[in-house]
């Protein structure tokens, strides 16, 4: 493939974010979205097709992100417990999706399900309260938003309104795919990313969890409320002799979700990402906030407050005129206080910067090369034996010092 000088082939690995907007805006189809060796996205460009018309490189938005400051920050949660204690924080995207369906209005974001033991992961479109569940909760992967993007621009040319949600690259590329023409029935919602790792990855991942556990896997619950707001989830499935099984995850005993935190298997944009700041992409940012109970104490229930660290908290950003309209829209729906985006951004520190490039990462890249995910897990088996002898040392050697203390006084 020659490098075309008007089109996004000059672009490198950390210059694009794979969401897919350059192969939705080419109008001779001449683009599409190619696996590399780690399972992430890029585009390739067919020769026999490009007319070098400049528009992928256009509506591009990874090195001009279009964001807005803060102009008000809350903490808050969804009052209608049900939705509650299915999200992973304080139900905001539940409760602001809910309240858009009522007003006529669509919702696309991400959903995970499962095929033949795979993860599919992908941004899909409701315009049902009772389809609000198939959006809900954390999924730590890529999601393929680039059907959603074309179903969101045939609604919007239909005169239709829609709520998009999605990473803050998502939201910039579905708001430079609808332009100006239709910005006014666009509603965006970007959530505090930490980074995405490849699909491929997590099947990969999978694939060895199912050998391990003997079942086939029907769903991965990334966070789950019953074990209260944390980082804790399951493994669902079926044994091979018929039965359901529920298997409970934490991020120490899981490879890929340990890598995950520790920022080590995203996509090599996300170490680059324009979208890491203060300002925001989206009418509404959404995220967890971490720390409100040490932050924003007197908020807290114990203090007299309203929320609840078991029922989890989220921060909410309002960045535009229409964002605030969505946002007041909501009132009946949610309790919310004003906070200090200061306080919000302490351990949420993507809000000031992309994750760092580690040398972590470029072992699992290398082991994954070389063995596939075995070689990642091996790392990750390596490490957790490290720790529990580090764990143990640290727990005998006091008392062996305060013997040998004993001993000579007694002498």
């Amino acid at each position: 493939m020659s490098e075309k000088h008007n089109s996004v082939s000059g672009k490198d690995n950390i210059e694009c974010c794979g969401c897919g907007a350059c192969a939705t805006i080419c109008p001779k189809h001449a683009i599409s979205m190619v696996k590399d060796e780690f399972g992430h996205f890029y585009p390739e460009i067919s020769d026999n097709k490009c007319i070098d018309c400049g528009m992928c490189i256009k509506i591009c938005r990874f090195d001009k992100p279009e964001c807005y400051s803060i102009k008000e920050s809350y903490a808050a949660v969804n009052k209608n417990k049900e939705q509650l204690g299915k999200s992973s924080s304080g139900g905001m995207f539940s409760a602001i999706a809910g309240n858009a369906i009522k007003n006529d209005t669509y919702v696309c974001g991400a959903n995970l399900s499962f095929k033949d033991n795979k993860a599919i992961v992908k941004h899909i479109l409701i315009n049902g309260e009772k389809d609000i569940s198939l959006l809900q909760g954390s999924k730590y992967v890529y999601s393929v938003a680039s059907d959603g993007f074309e179903e969101v621009l045939t609604l919007l040319k239909n005169g239709n309104r829609v709520l998009f949600s999605g990473t803050p690259c998502q939201v910039d590329a579905v708001k430079s795919l609808a332009g100006s023409k239709y910005q006014n029935d666009l509603y965006t919602i970007d959530i505090i990313c930490h980074g995405v790792p490849s699909q491929q990855l997590f099947n990969d991942y999978l694939e060895l969890e199912s050998q391990k556990r003997k079942l086939s896997i029907t769903n991965f619950v990334f966070r789950n409320k019953k074990y209260g707001w944390g980082l804790d989830g399951d493994i669902l499935g079926n044994t091979f002799d018929g039965k359901n099984v529920s298997h409970h995850i934490e991020p120490d005993t899981s490879s890929y979700y340990h890598y995950f935190l520790e920022g080590d298997i995203y996509r090599d944009s996300c170490y680059n990402c324009p979208y890491a700041q203060k300002n925001r992409t989206g009418d509404i940012t959404i995220g967890d906030y971490w720390g409100v109970e040490k932050y924003d104490s007197a908020l807290m229930k114990e203090n007299g407050g309203i929320f609840s660290v078991k029922d989890g908290v989220s921060c909410v950003f309002i960045n535009t005129d229409k964002g605030k309209k969505l946002w007041e829209s909501c009132a009946d729906v949610i309790d919310s206080r004003a906070v200090e985006f200061d306080n919000v951004a302490i351990i949420n520190t993507q809000l000031n910067k992309p994750a760092s490039y580690s040398h972590m990462r470029q072992r699992l890249l290398t082991a994954y090369i070389d063995s596939g995910y075995k070689g990642i897990q091996k790392i990750f088996f390596t490490w957790r034996i490290k720790r529990k002898i580090k764990s143990v040392i640290k727990k005998i050697l006091p008392n062996q010092i305060v013997a040998k203390i004993q001993n000579k006084k007694s002498k």
